[in-house]
């Protein structure tokens, strides 16, 4: 987050962490498989075409990674089996390569109170260093 603020962001998106979140509503299967991720476990999807995906490896993302371009669309079909069911072969996981900084299950208010902890670890190391 300081890295981002740093580059002129006013905000961080925490899309994947929150997905794994206590609080998070989509079935187990998926937040084990986003703590159990390295960040080499997603693959960058629909690189020809729009949207692009960032996602996590299953069989059927490994088959649509060589493609280029395809209609994400029919492939997140089957969503509510994915989140809520927790049929990882359902539809595409959309995940980012953070899922390997991922590694334990903690409440949403948990994971933004580390995060603020860690902006000003962050700044008041850079004010420490480069400030006389």
């Amino acid at each position: 987050m300081a890295g981002a603020f740093a580059m002129g962001a006013e905000g961080v998106q925490m899309g994947t962490r929150m997905l794994s979140s206590s609080d998070s509503p989509v079935h187990n299967n998926w937040k084990q498989a986003v703590i159990a991720a390295k960040e080499t476990d997603t693959v960058f999807l629909n690189q020809q075409s729009r949207p692009a995906l960032c996602a996590l490896r299953t069989q059927r993302t490994a088959m649509l990674e060589p493609l280029g371009a395809f209609n994400a669309m029919e492939h997140l079909a089957g969503i509510p089996e994915l989140y809520f069911g927790g049929d990882m072969e359902a539809a595409i996981p959309l995940s980012g390569q953070v899922v390997g900084r991922i590694d334990e299950i903690k409440s949403a208010a948990d994971i933004v109170q580390d995060t603020v902890n860690g902006f000003y670890q962050a700044v008041n190391g850079l004010t420490s260093r480069y400030t006389h």
